[in-house]
């Protein structure tokens, strides 16, 4: 895997890209845990040139502020996408980045073969509705992400070091490490809720009917996020999708279970 940046619109934009493995390309949009090289990553590179960017406002990608709202960004989007002379490949979305990838999806529906939307937010129910992720508490928040709560990431997440605030020694390099992850979470909530806050509804079911490419929508059995309810609500609306609910999984599917969604996205690329 390699890093690197990429200047968009004469570096109104300066944006952080993993790219690994060989073949024909395969855009990656993270979600609202933010990007890192991953089991699944790596399993998707076996035969595909994996292209992951961090949405501006996550990690070191910059030029959040020039975004508003999710218009902002998908023509962001479309711009780094010209930037990269990618057209005519497959998306891949989860969660957060999931609600990208269908609004890209149907915004320039002849850029993307294929689509695989992995427990996206975008639709909302009021009967069914998607908890608050910037209230939840942490305990609830690890069980929401993982099926397994005694897991090594579930741990991590409900002991995060917002937990041990009155802990904090910013004299000591554990204090500033435990400072530097609060300003980055920081960032990138605030980033999430320009697109999430305060329901992740910004109009996507107005849109999803152009999503006609072949697609899969993979979701965790688990999901506390986002209810696995949504996964035939999306379907319903895009003509050409197949739905797969994993079962021992919720809404960190990718890192939960990356063999098998990586398989079930092979599958959707043999179509």
């Amino acid at each position: 895997m390699s890093e690197r940046s990429v200047s968009v619109r004469n570096g109104e934009f300066h944006v952080d890209i993993h790219e690994g493995g060989s073949g024909d390309p395969i855009l990656y949009l993270h979600g609202i845990a933010g990007l890192e090289w991953t089991p699944f990553l790596q399993q998707l590179s076996v035969g595909h040139t994996v292209i992951a960017p961090r949405t501006p406002g996550f990690g070191e990608s910059t030029g959040t502020e020039s975004l508003t709202d999710i218009h902002d960004l998908l023509y962001f989007y479309a711009d780094l996408l010209d930037e990269l002379d990618l057209g005519r490949l497959p998306i891949v979305g989860h969660s957060l980045g999931g609600m990208f990838a269908a609004e890209l999806a149907a915004m320039q529906p002849r850029r993307f073969s294929h689509v695989a939307l992995i427990s996206p937010f975008g639709l909302w129910e009021g009967s069914d509705p998607v908890p608050d992720l910037f209230s939840i508490s942490l305990s609830d928040l690890a069980e929401a992400m993982y099926a397994d709560v005694k897991s090594e990431p579930a741990v991590a997440v409900s002991t995060a070091p917002q937990a041990r605030m009155t802990e904090v020694d910013p004299s000591t390099s554990e204090g500033q490490d435990t400072l530097n992850y609060l300003v980055e979470r920081a960032k990138s909530m605030s980033t999430a809720a320009k697109y999430l806050w305060p329901i992740p509804n910004r109009g996507l079911s107005k849109r999803l009917h152009r999503v006609t490419q072949p697609s899969q929508i993979i979701w965790g059995a688990s999901d506390g996020i986002i209810p696995p309810t949504y996964a035939e609500r999306f379907a319903a609306s895009m003509p050409n999708a197949a739905v797969h609910v994993v079962p021992d999984a919720a809404h960190m599917v990718v890192d939960e279970k990356p063999d098998h969604v990586a398989g079930l996205i092979e599958s959707l690329l043999a179509r």
